[in-house]
């Protein structure tokens, strides 16, 4: 009965997000509904489960309902703003849920991992033919909410969300490229093991297609995290204590180096992103070191974040309690600024405490949960959070810790607990 239970929820898991991901799937009315009944299948099929977490939460899902429920509260009191605009938060707080119903056994979600795998290629492809069809313009005219973009979505061209969630699964792929024998892949669909040489190519060519779709995009941020995450997966991918002591100090050297010459590596850069959207930020950027204050696109970008900054700074407790005064460009800065400092504090805990518990649990795959910690400390900090973000971060993230050669060992030679009557009784 339990096999058959994890089962459908994998089947209903599978089919929310699939719908997350997908963007001609999110606009569509008929599978907004199945994501919306996958989403409930899942919930009634956690009820009765017999070790389900809703009979013993956990403190990440107590923390999670806290804050939807003071968030319907504020809702409901204040009507600020429609609850249809929080919905992502919501979806994304789900899969946390959803993960740590697994906690025990997050290899059990394999399927779904699979699942994702061979279908954001997908998206990422016909991403990539929608710039040439449309402009590398298109990423940023599907964020908006116009007819254009939703005739976009419906041709296949991700935006916003499908490249940012993309990044939290590079130190994922990174240490799949290059570690590849660390992974136990059986639990992969017998079709992809049956061709073992194009199977060992898959995560490289992934990669690939990320490293692609996020510099065509032309998201400036999304370059900045892609960078650093790359560094670090990339650093990390031999944990010898040596680079352990020297990657603050490797930081450390390229701060100080990038101020006495950021103005001639932006020259430099100039020339190299002509005839792209990332050349007018550049002279932004440029121009504002010249006169020594923020333009353009940068003095837009710093001054939402100090917006939410001085809301944050005025009301420290419980914050605006809506969204005046907030600048819409930073989850963290803007939860702090909207909901006061507890509530500012949950939010971040819960988007970093499960990189954090990878992190010290398996030591040993540094590059990737070193990695995905990176992503989720800079993008939430620079950027706002999509639901997308949890499919990668609290579903494909764990079972990739999963099927580690590390975790299984870890799992193999854990002692048992014994009991205090065994112990008396042994005596």
């Amino acid at each position: 009965m339990k096999l058959n239970i994890i089962s459908l929820q994998n089947f209903a898991l599978a089919i929310l997000c699939l719908w997350i991901i997908s963007p001609p799937l999110t606009l569509n009315p008929i599978a907004r509904a199945l994501a919306l009944l996958a989403i409930v299948t899942w919930g009634l099929l956690e009820i009765i489960r017999s070790n389900g977490i809703f009979r013993r939460p956990t403190w990440p899902v107590l923390g999670a309902g806290l804050f939807i429920a003071y968030d319907l509260v504020l809702w409901y009191a204040l009507g600020e703003w429609e609850l249809i605009s929080h919905i992502q938060m919501y979806i994304l707080l789900a899969l946390l849920v959803i993960y740590e119903s697994r906690r025990t056994d997050p290899k059990s979600l394999a399927p779904v991992f699979w699942t994702m795998m061979l279908a954001l290629p997908v998206w990422w492809i016909s991403t990539l033919r929608g710039f040439d069809t449309f402009g590398d313009h298109a990423a940023r005219t599907v964020v908006r909410s116009s007819g254009e973009a939703m005739e976009l979505m419906q041709q296949g061209v991700g935006g916003y969300s499908l490249i940012y969630s993309s990044l939290v699964l590079i130190p994922v792929l990174v240490l799949m490229t290059f570690r590849w024998r660390q992974f136990d892949t059986s639990s992969a669909p017998r079709f992809l093991r049956a061709f073992p040489r194009a199977f060992r190519l898959m995560p490289p060519v992934m990669l690939a297609l990320i490293t692609i779709l996020v510099l065509r995009a032309g998201f400036t941020i999304a370059v900045i995290v892609m960078v650093a995450t790359l560094a670090v997966s990339l650093m990390y991918l031999r944990t010898r204590p040596w680079i352990l002591l020297m990657a603050p100090l490797v930081a450390l050297f390229l701060v100080v180096v990038g101020q006495i010459f950021l103005q001639d590596i932006i020259e430099l850069l100039i020339p190299v992103a002509d005839g792209t959207s990332f050349v007018y930020k550049l002279r932004d950027l440029q121009l504002s070191l010249e006169i020594g204050d923020s333009t353009g696109t940068v003095a837009d970008r710093t001054e939402r974040y100090l917006r939410s900054i001085n809301s944050f700074l005025q009301n420290p407790l419980f914050g605006v309690l809506g969204d005046r005064g907030v600048g819409n460009h930073s989850a963290y800065l803007d939860y702090f600024a909207q909901r006061g400092l507890f509530f500012g504090m949950l939010y971040m805990v819960l988007m970093l405490y499960l990189p954090v518990r990878m992190l010290r649990q398996l030591p040993g795959v540094l590059s990737m949960t070193g990695g995905v910690l990176a992503v989720m400390i800079l993008f939430p900090l620079l950027n706002s959070v999509t639901m997308a973000i949890g499919v990668v971060l609290f579903i494909m993230f764990p079972v990739a810790c999963s099927i580690t050669s590390e975790f299984g060992n870890r799992s193999r030679y854990r002692r048992p607990a014994v009991s205090p009557g065994r112990r008396m009784s042994a005596a």
